[in-house]
C-alpha cells in the first residue's frame, strides 16, 4: 500500500455519500479521486469509519474504525459499510 497524497473523508448523510466540498459522491467522481492518488475514508453514522485499499500483491483490504487492515473477504460489514464498498466497486469499474 502506498501513502496517499491526500485523504478525502466522505460523510454518510441522508442515505448518501458526500464529498468534502459538498457534492454527492458517485462512481464517476470517486474514480477521479482514486485516479489522483488520493485515499478515501468513509465516515459513517455513529462515528464509524471504513477505508479501502489494495496491497502491492493485489489483495483488497479494509480498515474498520481504528483497527488494522484486514482482507475484504473476511470483513464483517455493517449495511452502511457495504454501501460504501459498493460505491468503491462502481468507481473502480468506471475507471
Amino acid at each position: 500500500m502506498t501513502e496517499p497524497l491526500e485523504v478525502y473523508p466522505l460523510v454518510f448523510s441522508g442515505g448518501r455519500w458526500w464529498l468534502p466540498y459538498g457534492h454527492e459522491a458517485d462512481a464517476e467522481s470517486l474514480s477521479r479521486v482514486f485516479g489522483s492518488d488520493c485515499s478515501v475514508v468513509f465516515l459513517g453514522p455513529g462515528g464509524g469509519s471504513l477505508a479501502y485499499d489494495v496491497t502491492d500483491e493485489g489483495e483488497e483490504v479494509v480498515r474498520l474504525d481504528d483497527e488494522g487492515w484486514l482482507p475484504l473477504a473476511r470483513a464483517v460489514l455493517a449495511p452502511w459499510q457495504k454501501q460504501a464498498i459498493q460505491l468503491v466497486m462502481d468507481a473502480i469499474d468506471s475507471m
